[in-house]
């Protein structure tokens, strides 16, 4: 593993999520990691009873699709991180700024798994 002060100087979190979040990899071949997530993702906050008014994600990195299918089911979702970098992708992502990660493929993924609700 990687000592703190690296990994807070030398994660590239745009280059992570460029690997491993697309539906689809530089070949065009699907992302089974990622699908394979998010259906049991899916899976789970399907089940009944999981629900509540707060949901904690601690060490979420520069990524959302581990809380795409819980937004039915929470009143309200925190994500935290360590590092300074990938907080700033996701207030990048929020705000909406250029070069932010686009998660719209995989919101729209999910959407579908939950019969775009």
């Amino acid at each position: 593993f990687t000592g703190t002060d690296v990994y807070q100087r030398t994660f590239n979190p745009q280059e992570y999520l460029k690997e491993f979040y697309n539906l689809s990899d530089s070949n065009n071949q699907p992302n089974t990691f990622l699908i394979n997530n998010l259906k049991s993702l899916h899976k789970m906050f399907s089940l009944d009873g999981l629900k509540g008014d707060t949901l904690i994600d601690i060490g979420c990195g520069p990524t959302i699709y581990q809380l795409l299918s819980a937004c039915e089911n929470f009143q309200e979702i925190f994500a935290s991180d360590y590092t300074d970098q990938n907080r700033r992708e996701l207030e990048k992502w929020l705000r909406k700024e250029p070069g932010a990660f686009d998660w719209s493929p995989v919101v729209q993924y999910v959407c579908e798994l939950e019969g775009n609700r």
